[in-house]
């Protein structure tokens, strides 16, 4: 099965935010469930970009300094982005973002286990 366009997209931009999160832990795990996974959950539910817009505030959740500053850049990132998007698109490509952002994270939480990173 090809990648459209709009997921190959989604995955490079996934992919290179994940490698300049400096927490993923707090990112994914923050307070048990962290503020990506709580915005993945709510997006699944999104009808249009003012529902993206409303997810995305990071003033609703809780984690770090260091990790609401990461988080800020791809969120600013992903609007700019789905801006001349039509709503159905824009709440694919930003799932899209999402779910690939959290499997980055996740892999760079293990590859840090394992000494891959510094």
């Amino acid at each position: 099965m090809s990648s459209s366009p709009l997921q190959i997209e989604a995955k490079k931009l996934a992919a290179l935010y994940a490698r300049w999160l400096r927490l993923p832990e707090d990112a994914l795990f923050h307070g048990g469930r962290g503020p990506v996974m709580k915005m993945y959950e709510a997006l699944k539910s999104a009808k249009g970009k003012d529902d993206i817009k409303s997810i995305l505030d990071l003033s609703k959740y809780e984690m770090e300094k260091q990790t609401f500053n990461d988080l800020t850049r791809l969120v600013n990132e992903i609007l700019n982005r789905i801006q001349n998007m039509n709503d159905s698109d824009a709440v694919a490509f930003t799932l899209e973002v999402f779910r690939y952002f959290q499997i980055a994270l996740a892999t760079k939480i293990e590859d840090v286990k394992k000494g891959y990173w510094a």
